[in-house]
């Protein structure tokens, strides 16, 4: 997951309401079924609100002072002054952290200079793109390179990009064509991991981060003509299932990370591998022949094997971006039967967005709000992999 921090700014003082609304009130939001979905610009943070919290909120922003606030309420909702004094400090505590910029430290980058000397380098084909990679060690190699091994060629290419990730003094710095991106703390090496995918997507399509809205902590199949994003906890299958759908006939435009795109509002190709627990093995080895010859590694996260299956279409084969308006959470349970059911996006949201980078730009949140609008969300809990095959046909033909 890709994550930004930005200036701290606190609205400390709210007694008088009006002359602050502006500031204080959501950017944008947007109105689901049961709920309403705020995007504060200052902290970037969506909040999904009930129908009768979204009111008792414009009441708060429409007040004058506290006072009227809890007239508005009396007269209103009939609910006593000590209720109405709760919900007002709710709110001021509320709108204090949506409008809170998150804290960042500033570094003079000039000083930072990229490192030249390793034994450990590789060199990945996409498509037209040729990408060279220099790891400091193999321990950071291992935290970049299973993903693109099948993309694996010799270093006698000429390069489109050149990558290079170094550690020093327990931080990972990330550089790209000679020039700093970033540095992260060595325990938080999946926000490194995060920044390279966005400038390997940036180096692919030839975009910049203000281009995209989001990039989805989420695996994405598609038929050709439409795109199915799948969701879920870490361990439900979200991935053990796109490498049966793939198997089945339907190419996996992505694992894990999805990009979507700001200009036409489409999710994008990510050339990775799928990544397969070691429990999913025996799931998928009669699907795939060469199972057994796919390298073993161990997690970078968790104390697990994994293996990593190639997608079947690879990186300017297969079509490069889709429409997708239905999004799936899933979760693989052995010991019930295989249910689908439509949810309210809300519920979607409540995973989909804790787990995804999403554009800090007001343009961007904008168009996120509209996008989810248009969404058809689902749940599928299974127990037999046939049975969500089936499941995910349907839902294309729907």
């Amino acid at each position: 997951m890709l994550v930004h921090h930005h200036q701290i700014r606190v609205v400390t003082h709210l007694n008088n309401v009006f002359s602050l609304k502006n500031i204080v009130s959501p950017k944008y939001f947007t109105q689901l079924s049961d709920s309403c979905v705020l995007w504060f610009e200052a902290s970037n943070q969506y909040i999904i609100l009930s129908k009768y919290m979204k009111a008792i909120l414009d009441l708060y922003l429409d007040s004058n002072n506290k006072f009227e606030f809890y007239k508005h309420l009396k007269d209103s909702l009939n609910l006593p002054e000590e209720k109405s004094k709760a919900f007002y400090y709710e709110l001021t505590e509320f709108l204090k952290s949506a409008n809170s910029f998150s804290t960042t430290s500033h570094l003079d980058t000039s000083s930072i200079r990229l490192i030249k000397n390793t034994d450990f380098s590789e060199t990945y084909c996409f498509g037209n793109s040729i990408i060279t990679v220099y790891y400091d060690s193999l321990a950071i190699k291992n935290l970049i390179h299973p993903l693109f091994a099948h993309t694996n060629v010799a270093q006698d290419h000429l390069t489109s990009a050149l990558f290079a990730i170094f550690k020093k003094d327990d931080a990972l710095y990330l550089f790209k064509n000679g020039n700093y991106i970033g540095h992260y703390a060595k325990t938080d090496y999946h926000l490194l991991q995060g920044q390279f995918a966005l400038q390997l997507i940036n180096t692919l399509y030839d975009k910049n981060e203000s281009d995209w809205i989001a990039t989805f902590h989420a695996s994405t199949v598609t038929n050709g003509n439409e795109a199915i994003m799948i969701i879920g906890d870490s361990g439900n299958g979200k991935s053990t299932l796109s490498a049966v759908l793939m198997a089945h006939g339907y190419d996996v435009l992505a694992d894990d990370f999805t990009p979507l795109l700001a200009e036409d509002r489409k999710l994008y190709r990510f050339p990775s591998g799928i990544s397969v627990k070691k429990g999913a093995f025996n799931v998928l080895r009669p699907f795939f022949v060469d199972f057994d010859q796919f390298p073993l590694y161990a997690s970078t996260s968790k104390k697990v094997n994994i293996k990593y299956i190639p997608p079947i279409k690879s990186f300017g084969q297969g079509i490069s971006h889709v429409p997708c308006q239905k999004i799936v959470y899933v979760k693989y349970d052995p010991t019930v039967a295989s249910t689908l059911q439509q949810v309210n996006t809300e519920k979607i949201l409540e995973t989909l967005i804790p787990e995804s980078w999403l554009s800090p730009l007001a343009s961007n949140a904008e168009l996120f709000l509209e996008w989810i609008k248009e969404l058809k969300c689902f749940e599928l809990n299974y127990s037999d992999n046939t049975i969500a095959v089936s499941q995910f046909k349907r839902l294309f033909h729907s």
